[in-house]
């Protein structure tokens, strides 16, 4: 797999197959879906499903381009580029080449505590999974309490007097209880607080700008 620099976003190349445009923006643009996405040359002329994020559970399987509430976008129809916004949460793309399937999920502790990743409602032995831009193990430290959620206990380090939750982890275990190939799972391991690249990230400067990940299959 391989990062493709342009001038407003990066792309995901040599892992996604069967027409699939798989990215995310540059701090270059603001984070406006409507505004952003046509600003992409090669997404201009899709329909753009994103939505209303609310940290929950809840993924919705779209038809159409739409405006929906919730924290997970997946289609099996062309031509659609599903979208979520983050700042530091982690964006988990999605695609079934067997099942012409793609689809894009926004992820926080409160929506992995939530069990949003049990709610994709596939076997996922025909997919790939990517981990995109989002804070990493290195800077995403969290209080005690985490101790208390099972769902999240495995991803949990303890460094220096203080704890860390690994959301990458955390979702390549739920993905692989599911079905998912270890081979299938790629983490860019890009922090959004502390990479070169500067990424929007709420935790370091509680910036109204997000970055925006995407994914449509074109034909």
């Amino acid at each position: 797999m391989k990062l493709t620099e342009k001038e407003n976003c990066f792309f995901i190349e040599d892992f996604f197959k069967n027409g699939v445009i798989a990215g995310f923006t540059k701090p270059v643009l603001q984070g406006d879906v409507l505004k952003d996405i046509p600003e992409i040359p090669c997404l201009k002329d899709f329909r753009i499903a994103f939505l209303k994020q609310i940290h929950s559970a809840t993924i919705h399987h779209v038809q159409e381009g739409c405006f929906l509430e919730g924290d997970g976008l997946i289609t099996d129809k062309p031509g659609i580029v599903c979208v979520v916004r983050t700042a530091d949460c982690m964006p988990v793309f999605l695609c079934s080449e067997e099942l012409n399937v793609v689809g894009v999920i926004h992820m926080g502790w409160r929506g992995a505590k939530l069990g949003i990743l049990d709610n994709i409602n596939y076997d996922l032995k025909t997919f790939k999974a990517v981990a995109g831009v989002a804070m990493r193990q290195c800077c995403y430290e969290v209080g005690k309490e985490f101790f208390n959620y099972q769902e999240l206990k495995l991803s949990l380090k303890e460094k220096n007097n203080s704890l860390y939750f690994n959301p990458a982890d955390f979702i390549k275990r739920r993905l692989e209880s599911k079905g998912l190939k270890k081979e299938n799972f790629f983490d860019l391991n890009i922090c959004s607080i502390c990479s070169e690249e500067k990424f929007y990230s709420f935790r370091r400067n509680a910036t109204d700008f997000r970055t925006l990940s995407f994914i449509v299959r074109a034909k």
